[in-house]
């Protein structure tokens, strides 16, 4: 029974007895603040990480002289050029020897 009328006196505070006792109102409290923008200069330095050990780095990191565009071009091309080389051996009749040496699967089965 203690507790519920000790917890209804404090929700009968009212805002301003609340923040009658913050630190906020005395202006003492900020008598470090200074208010020049925070233009001071860090007079300490960060702190750098100096190794003590090397190291050898496992990759090796090459710069490469043609551009990934510039290769994925040049694979597009060649492709484009065997199958033009392939159109145009089967338009001149010649089929090339690994084809001459082939026989058609239903030969194939014929003679056995």
């Amino acid at each position: 029974m203690i507790l519920n009328s000790q917890s209804s006196d404090s929700s009968k505070m009212s805002v301003a007895e609340f923040l009658s006792g913050l630190p906020s109102i005395n202006e003492n409290n900020f008598a470090n603040f200074h208010t020049d923008n925070g233009n001071r200069t860090c007079v300490k330095r960060p702190s750098v990480y100096l190794p003590t050990k090397d190291y050898p780095s496992e990759q090796v990191i090459v710069t490469e002289k043609t551009t990934i565009v510039l290769r994925y071009l040049h694979q597009r091309w060649d492709k484009k050029t065997t199958e033009r080389k392939r159109e145009l051996m089967s338009v001149n009749g010649d089929p090339p020897e690994e084809q001459r040496s082939k026989r058609p699967r239903m030969d194939l089965n014929n003679t056995l």
